[in-house]
């Protein structure tokens, strides 16, 4: 007599099913490693970091502007750099994902690498571009800083994943 085993947890279904626990477990664990880092001295060096970045590279922009702690400023404009405005939360979802995904742990590693670089890049850009309309266009910068910079980032982890994904991980895609 044939198992009367319901559709959806045969074979494929229920192993897909196990992946996406497996994505969701993991992004959860991303998701409250984030929040635990919050005020710790990690965060705190590494919104330092960004603040020095940032004014470095708006300084060889030529915006003449100066850095205490995680202020960046000039005469026109000024912000300081807390831990949201780090590459800290983006970078941790994004290796959450990569740890998620079935692939080798040199391309994990690979995968995870690449998002440090990448995201921390575009988040200098953010940075950059955030002073530049402030100084200028003040009017737009909640629109430009919670809207359009955020879904920028969320955008680019995801595309940058997929590419990962889809290149990086060795899986032949039939």
């Amino acid at each position: 007599m044939a198992s009367k085993i319901p559709g959806l947890f045969r074979g494929n279904r229920l192993r897909e099913i196990g992946r996406l626990l497996v994505i969701a477990l993991s992004l959860a664990i991303a998701l409250l490693v984030n929040f635990r880092l919050f005020g710790t001295p990690f965060v705190d060096a590494v919104s330092r970091w960004t603040a020095v970045s940032a004014a470095g590279a708006l300084n060889a922009l030529g915006a003449s502007v100066v850095n205490t702690g995680t202020i960046v400023g000039s005469s026109s404009f000024a912000y300081n750099v807390v831990a949201e405005c780090t590459a800290i939360g983006p970078i941790i979802l994004f290796a959450g994902a990569v740890l998620a995904y079935q692939a080798t742990w040199r391309s994990r590693l690979v995968g995870i690498s690449m998002g440090v670089v990448l995201l921390s890049a575009l988040n200098l850009v953010r940075l950059v571009s955030l002073f530049y309309i402030g100084a200028y266009f003040p009017n737009y910068l909640p629109m430009a800083h919670y809207l359009v910079w955020q879904a920028a980032i969320i955008l680019f982890a995801i595309l940058l994943w997929l590419f990962w994904a889809d290149r990086l991980t060795g899986r032949a895609h039939g």
